[in-house]
């Protein structure tokens, strides 16, 4: 057991490490506009039942100061009001044109399926995915291409800044940049190299079309049901040169709108974050409750002070990048790790099931 406290400390102090070093690159979008001719870029939005965010995030780009843009929609079957308000927009917003998306083939799942067929329709130099509820700011696109193009980037993904409403968001939705600033050093995404150093987020990514239409990447990971992190990780294994951002005022999102959708939303792909690996994700679940009680127990009470006071150092950066409040997460962090443990449970099961249902589609997991 002293052993196991040893190591489970050496475990905090590495992500401890691993978080510093994300709080000192600061890696956020640079203010810098691209200057010059201006790269068409088609952004492209997959839309399953999106009346209440669509109208928000074509007011975003409508105000767009980047002047050469194209926007492309897919409607995917919606049920509700979203064909009635892009036939609204298109009206007044000459740059926007939208489909109806054909029947789901067999093999795919809805979303890979949506990004492909707006690929296919795509004309820009660069393709920007987004999903339809996300906030963008007027310069969001021009410093997004000019990041892009200065780093030869062949994706570029940002994690937005969330908005969050309600306490069960609270409990759910800060446990996203929780694990991911703890457990990957973002600047180290750059490296061409080491694929398990891989990380994007399907809410933005910015795609050289060249590059992207040579692999098809969605047609190619067409079943992937976390598709960009599938994405990352082959663009790394090809040795293509990719980069991962946090959102300030740049970008946001309210990824979902409570506590019941957020864990259904997160319990679909929590194990992703492991590597895929659902062993690693029981084992960080027991480690996260057991640390320092073994630390504490059988190690040293010093030593379990200094990792309790890593996890507070570790929760006010973690809180500062993500630009949320420090206190809040703070008195929530006993809570959210609990929410943590039900979210792992629910995706060990939907594992056990053999399906998970979203938005109306039932898919193999």
């Amino acid at each position: 057991m002293i052993w196991a406290g040893y190591i489970l400390f050496a475990m905090l102090a590495l992500r401890f490490l691993v978080v510093v070093a994300n709080f000192l690159a600061r890696p956020f979008l640079p203010v810098k506009p691209f200057t010059g001719d201006e790269p068409l870029v088609s952004v492209l939005i997959p839309a399953r039942n999106e009346e209440q965010n669509l109208p928000a995030l074509l007011n975003d780009l409508k105000n767009s100061d980047y002047s050469n843009f194209e926007v492309t929609i897919c409607n995917d079957h919606s049920s509700d009001g979203t064909k009635s308000i892009l036939e609204e927009f298109q009206q007044h917003f000459k740059r926007l044109s939208f489909f109806d998306n054909a029947v789901l083939p067999r093999g795919w799942k809805g979303k890979n399926f949506a990004c492909h067929q707006l690929s296919c329709r795509a004309k820009g130099r660069y393709l920007l995915f987004l999903d339809a509820d996300v906030r963008v700011s007027p310069g969001f696109i021009s410093r997004a291409v000019a990041y892009a193009v200065e780093k030869n980037l062949h994706l570029l993904s940002m994690f937005p800044r969330q908005e969050i409403k309600s306490r069960g968001e609270w409990l759910t939705v800060p446990l996203m940049n929780w694990i991911l600033l703890s457990f990957l050093p973002l600047r180290l995404v750059r490296l061409k190299w080491f694929s398990s150093l891989s990380a994007a987020n399907g809410q933005m990514m910015l795609f050289n079309a060249k590059t992207y239409c040579k692999y098809n990447w969605h047609e190619q990971l067409k079943d992937a049901m976390v598709e960009d992190i599938s994405i990352a990780r082959a663009m790394k294994n090809k040795h293509l040169p990719i980069a991962v951002l946090l959102g300030s005022n740049d970008i946001s999102c309210r990824m979902y709108s409570g506590f019941g959708e957020a864990v259904r939303g997160f319990s679909r792909n929590v194990h992703q974050y492991f590597g895929g690996n659902r062993m690693w994700l029981t084992f960080y679940n027991l480690a996260a409750w057991l640390r320092l009680p073994l630390i504490l127990f059988f190690v040293s009470p010093i030593l379990a002070f200094v990792g309790l006071l890593m996890v507070l150092f570790m929760k006010w950066m973690v809180s500062t990048l993500s630009y949320q409040p420090v206190l809040k997460n703070l008195t929530l962090h006993v809570n959210q790790m609990a929410v943590f443990f039900l979210i792992s449970y629910k995706n060990i099961l939907n594992s056990l099931k053999g399906r998970v249902e979203w938005k109306g589609r039932t898919y193999s997991s």
